[in-house]
């Protein structure tokens, strides 16, 4: 689940998480994240379903997503309790908590707001922020090993990590799980034996893995479909690497494999044609989150402002 920090004018965190009617609107949701602006350059998008997503502006686009904000309704359409909310699977999870703490701080102090983290209740506040954020504090490290775990599952549950929480969750089916479909597959000592430049090949009975020769990390897995033997199943590796750039490496491993041996490449159930994924040309700089809300609402990417 998604990692929170509740806004509130309830002194109790029981109120909040018994839904209890909240005054917070929009409005004040907006001065929380001016005063972020204020301490470091942001830039914001509004999704279809009114929630708001931060990115750092000074940052790597793999870096980028921040925090996801908006008003939980509870008391008519637009007041409520604000949630503002970071990913537990993105890779900067650590980092984003932190500043999210921080800004829950902040709002505290110069706004008035009661705020309260969302694992254990405690109220957050200038005195209680320094036992939150100590990098080998108690809360510190175990939001860290969970974060591992959840990170470590992606790969056996064949989920995407997500850099925005969507729809309350923040995994997603991975969309970057390929198929060479092929009516007599090579062996997989052929199909594999010439990795990309840099990368090296293990093989273990049905399974087979590209990884980086300098770092000895995992790139790119491979699996023979135990339930279609005309099918090599292909997914990536959850690294640092943006989305985008690992959506580029996991379709070129692909189709490095068709062009090799041939057969048809399938993304999403249906042959990966150029008309069909013509979202990686279409936007170079695409998150995960936003591939998985265009695939399954028809929503077009974030539009960033100041």
């Amino acid at each position: 689940m998604p990692y929170s920090v509740w806004l509130t004018s309830h002194l109790r965190y029981e109120d909040v998480r018994a839904g209890a009617p909240d005054r917070l609107t929009p409005e004040e949701l907006r001065a929380c994240l001016d005063l972020l602006a204020r301490s470091r350059p942001i830039v914001r998008a509004r999704r279809p379903d009114g929630a708001t997503w931060v990115f750092r502006a000074d940052a790597e686009p793999a870096s980028a997503p921040l925090l996801w904000a908006g008003v939980r309704p509870n008391n008519g359409p637009r007041a409520g309790t604000l949630q503002l909310s970071v990913s537990g699977t993105s890779p900067s999870f650590l980092a984003n908590m932190f500043e999210l703490l921080s800004l829950a701080a902040l709002v505290n102090e110069e706004l008035g707001l009661r705020a309260f983290e969302g694992v254990h209740g405690r109220e957050v506040t200038v005195e209680s922020l320094g036992a939150l954020t100590e990098a080998q504090g108690k809360y510190a490290l175990e939001q860290g090993r969970q974060w591992l775990q959840r990170r470590e599952q992606l790969h056996t549950t064949l989920h995407m990590p997500l850099e925005f929480p969507a729809g309350g969750h923040d995994e997603g089916p991975n969309l970057l799980a390929l198929r060479l479909k092929h009516p007599k597959p090579p062996p997989l000592t052929e199909l594999l034996a010439a990795p990309p430049e840099g990368q090296d090949v293990e093989l273990q009975g049905t399974q087979g893995v590209w990884f980086d020769r300098a770092s000895g990390e995992p790139v790119t897995w491979f699996l023979r479909n135990p339930h279609a033997a005309d099918e090599l199943l292909i997914w990536p590796q959850w690294g640092e690497a943006s989305f985008s750039r690992t959506a580029h490496t996991t379709f070129a491993a692909a189709e490095r494999l068709r062009v090799r041996a041939g057969g048809q490449v399938l993304w999403n159930g249906e042959p990966a044609t150029p008309e069909r994924t013509d979202w990686r040309r279409r936007y170079p700089e695409l998150l995960g989150v936003e591939l998985l809300q265009l695939v399954t609402a028809g929503w077009e990417p974030a539009v960033r402002q100041p």
